[in-house]
């Protein structure tokens, strides 16, 4: 049943991946390097915006909504509206004040975007947007209805490929202003979606009152709503400003890879883990589902990663084009950030669902500062790398405090079949990434070489499979057979 929903999952995903490749391609080949580097930036400050104003609603609407849906149809749809009429106000007002800042104030965003001021303005019109999207998609999921909570990200996805267009239009200003426009009745749209077949009548009027302990929850994470998108930014920032523009370009093109990844495998954790593990039950029933979840993930990830690692020069040629190559080097360092921040991200959902906020706040509150620091420290000295270094330091931190949590705790741990897939996933990244930057002609020897790394890495997972994957696929080779036989 969870691998079937995985794959579910992935199939949708990478239909939506596809559209996100044109946009981004397109995107690289009429911007370029420098302008795809001040893109990052601004979408970056965006984020900053729209997650503070947010409040976590977003987040909460996956955390509260599933056991609303398990109480009832009215339940829930008087909770989502009231959650969605808070979400509407805060994001409105953030929008107003930006724009007056950007208009009034625009140094206030820092003197490397002054030069970009009617971009950002046009840009903050798809706040309401940015913030919206997220919140139905994980309220659809607190349904349980993750194929359709799916659709939504494969709608946006069409939406911002289709504002690619704007680009031949007026450049960035045109995609930013396409996005706002078709984005805005995009969310018209999905807020249909979301109540689409609930029988309950509305909420009699416009309510912004919520439950306490949602308040609760989103004031424990607002400092997190601000600082974890603030710590992306600055990085982003001071490349920008320490090596200019198209070094911030080169290092979005490797992250841009990294973001795939996460939008191809880290969507299951979004729209199937979190929902299932605040349903309910004990410490150690929602640990052992959450366990099987990271067994799957990690087989599905380590089959799927080597061919990427083995080759970036073709997946930075595809994505975006000859002009970023030197971004190549980097692929590996970022794809490893997101995948650790995957697995912390099973055992940290956990955490929340058992209401531990206080730990939760404070360990994430420590790693973004920590990739603060550290970015301060090294970016400027080591350029792309010293980026990657603190951005990888925060989830490596988060895994090992939140296990530990756990462990002290409840008493529950990570069983040593799934460490042991947790850690040759790793491993195999390490290998197969290190391979593809020292190994980067396209020759026939190094083809078969990287072929044979890749048939150790599958031979490892083989190795590590558990009885009952052996069975379910000797019975699907079987079913295979006698179809085709």
């Amino acid at each position: 049943m969870m691998f079937r929903v995985f794959l579910t999952i992935g199939v949708l995903q990478v239909i939506t991946m596809l559209l996100l490749l044109v946009r981004t391609k397109t995107l690289a080949v009429m911007l370029g390097p420098e302008l795809v580097g001040v893109m990052a930036v601004i979408e970056k400050l965006l984020a900053v915006i729209a997650q503070t104003a947010s409040l976590s609603l977003p987040f909460a609407a996956v955390r509260f909504l599933p056991a609303r849906w398990e109480a009832g149809p009215a339940e829930f749809r008087e909770l989502f509206t009231r959650m969605f009429n808070v979400l509407a106000a805060l994001i409105l007002a953030a929008t107003a004040i930006a724009l007056l800042v950007t208009w009034f104030r625009p140094d206030t965003w820092g003197k490397a975007l002054l030069a970009y001021r009617d971009v950002l303005a046009v840009a903050i019109l798809g706040l309401p947007v940015i913030g919206a999207i997220p919140f139905l998609q994980n309220a659809i999921a607190g349904r349980m209805q993750q194929n359709r909570s799916m659709i939504v990200g494969f709608l946006h996805a069409l939406v911002v490929a289709i504002s690619v267009l704007g680009i031949w239009w007026n450049g960035l200003l045109g995609y930013y202003a396409i996005y706002a426009v078709i984005g805005a009745a995009l969310v018209v749209a999905v807020m249909g979606m979301a109540t689409k077949g609930i029988d309950a009548p509305k909420p009699p009027r416009i309510s912004l009152a919520l439950p306490g302990n949602i308040w609760r929850f989103s004031s424990a994470l607002l400092i997190l709503a601000f600082l974890s998108p603030f710590a992306a930014l600055f990085v982003h920032y001071r490349l920008l400003s320490e090596h200019g523009a198209v070094a911030a370009g080169l290092m979005q093109a490797a992250i841009g890879i990294s973001l795939s990844v996460r939008a191809v495998l880290g969507t299951a954790h979004g729209v199937f883990l979190t929902p299932n593990v605040n349903r309910g039950g004990s410490a150690a029933d929602r640990m052992a589902w959450a366990n099987n979840f990271q067994m799957i993930f990690c087989l599905i990830a380590g089959l799927a990663l080597p061919p990427l690692l083995l080759f970036p020069d073709i997946a930075i040629y595809l994505l975006y084009s000859a002009e970023f190559s030197r971004g190549a080097a980097f692929v590996m360092l970022f794809v490893l950030t997101e995948i650790v921040i995957l697995l912390s991200g099973t055992y940290q959902s956990l955490v929340i669902a058992l209401d531990h906020m206080s730990f939760h706040v404070w360990t994430n509150l420590t790693a973004h500062l920590l990739v603060v620091g550290i970015a301060y420290l090294l970016v400027g000295p080591l350029d792309i790398l010293g980026a990657g270094i603190a951005v990888l330091v925060a989830p490596v931190f988060l895994f090992v405090a939140t296990t530990i949590f756990l462990y002290r705790k409840y008493d529950i741990y990570i069983p040593g079949r799934v460490a042991a897939r947790s850690t040759w996933l790793l491993i195999s990244i390490l290998a197969t990434g290190s391979m593809g930057v020292f190994f980067r002609l396209l020759d026939w020897e190094s083809i078969v070489f990287k072929a044979g790394i890749y048939l150790m890495v599958v031979g490892g997972f083989a190795i590590l499979l558990t009885d009952e994957e052996r069975q379910r696929i000797r019975t699907k080779i079987a079913d295979w057979t006698r179809r085709w036989v």
